[in-house]
């Protein structure tokens, strides 16, 4: 097979050789990669440029895409740490040392496979449920006008309904899937491909398979007895997102794993400031703003920061996953409009980086300032000296 080598936020002619027409146009429609076709302009190669994605992609039984991430996987591995919520797996020790994020998948689904195999040797959360059958004795409550329907056709079953202790339940569906999911790749540690079998026949049979999108991994109601569940729906979460369309690679199912490097890091900034500035201020992220408008406008605003006593906005917040510190114009003037909707005068452009252009700048009552939570040092250090630049410029 060959492999073509990409890195992200780079441009990478490609001769007529490597990609194809049809290939490229697939690339193009993916809308994760933008493509120029080969012209006079560009001496008829191909330009092929990822819009922030990292991972790989299938094109075809010959032909993969490998986009390599601009910062290590281990940063990539605590990005997804904080932003998932997954903090209690403790992933770092030992468990990243991986040098691609394909790697990182096999290691993802492994912990994965590995913390359900534990749940199911405990015994998996089971709950109450509703049923209607026909049976031929009481069992709960009888359904007197079904029974009498049926009676008049000539059963002799009464229709009742019951509630009955169970294993298939959303809870465990959500396991199955991810794990039917993931089952459909190829691993390079043996270890791996063991393990999510395993886990897959722990469940299989009580459990039935239902497909399940991300976000039915969200908002859900654990107590006492499904506690623990919370951390392994967060990875299902994760590998849900995260994973692309099956494709057939020559005999063997190949399932790609992608990542979106400016979703992550606004995930990440977001989550990051909510659970370490619990005392200071009120986070929001994906905040929507609707325009009083005649037609139907919103903003969708990265981060607000809110007083922690009287909830009222102090800054906006706005990420940007460049390589460096380089605001656009149009950068500013976003900012600036969500700054305004939102009554505060403090925007801010968060960045992956500390190097390159620092900006400060004032657009009538607003202030616009560049600052950076580094993301290639030490996640809790940088964060410190992040709060603490957003703590100085708020009380500027």
């Amino acid at each position: 097979m060959r492999i073509i080598e990409l890195e992200e936020e780079a441009d990478r002619v490609l001769a007529q050789g490597e990609l194809d027409e049809a290939s490229a146009l697939s690339l193009d429609r993916s809308g994760r990669f933008t493509v120029e076709f080969p012209s006079v302009k560009n001496a008829y190669k191909f330009i092929v440029r990822s819009k922030g994605w990292v991972g790989q992609i299938p094109l075809g039984p010959e032909l993969s895409i490998h986009i390599r991430p601009k910062v290590s996987v281990n940063a990539i591995f605590e990005m997804l740490e904080v932003a998932y919520n997954l903090k209690s797996f403790q992933f770092l020790d030992g468990e990243t040392n991986v040098a691609t994020v394909d790697g990182l998948f096999e290691r993802i689904a492994s912990i994965l496979a590995s913390r359900v195999i534990d749940r199911a040797r405990k015994g998996l959360f089971q709950e109450y449920v509703s049923q209607r059958a026909d049976l031929g004795f009481v069992r709960g409550r009888v359904d007197i006008r079904e029974s009498l329907k049926r009676s008049a056709s000539g059963s002799p079953y009464l229709h009742c309904e019951f509630q009955e202790l169970t294993h298939d339940v959303e809870d465990n569906q959500l396991l199955l899937w991810t794990l039917y999911k993931v089952s459909q790749g190829s691993f390079t540690r043996p270890n791996s491909a063991r393990l999510i079998r395993q886990a897959y026949r722990a469940l299989n049979g009580t459990v039935a398979v239902s497909e399940k999108r991300p976000d039915d991994c969200i908002g859900r109601f654990y107590h006492r007895l499904n506690e623990d569940y919370q951390p392994l729906h967060g990875l299902c979460r994760l590998l849900l997102e995260h994973l692309g369309p099956d494709m057939k690679l020559g005999q063997a199912q190949f399932l790609p794993f992608m990542v979106n490097m400016p979703n992550l890091f606004e995930a990440f900034v977001a989550e990051w400031l909510k659970g370490n500035t619990v005392d200071t201020w009120l986070v929001t992220s994906q905040y929507t703003a609707k325009l009083t408008a005649n037609a139907d406008l919103r903003f969708r605003i990265d981060l607000i920061l809110k007083d922690k006593v009287s909830g009222q906005p102090l800054a906006i917040m706005d990420t940007k996953y460049k390589a460096a510190m380089a605001p656009t114009e149009a950068d500013i003037q976003q900012v600036v409009a969500y700054a305004v909707e939102t009554g505060v005068t403090k925007a801010f452009l968060v960045y992956p980086s500390s190097q390159s252009n620092f900006l400060k700048a004032r657009v009538g009552a607003i202030d616009v300032t560049s600052v950076a939570f580094d993301i290639s040092k030490e996640i809790d250090a940088s964060g410190k000296i992040f709060i603490e630049q957003i703590t100085t410029l708020l009380a500027s």
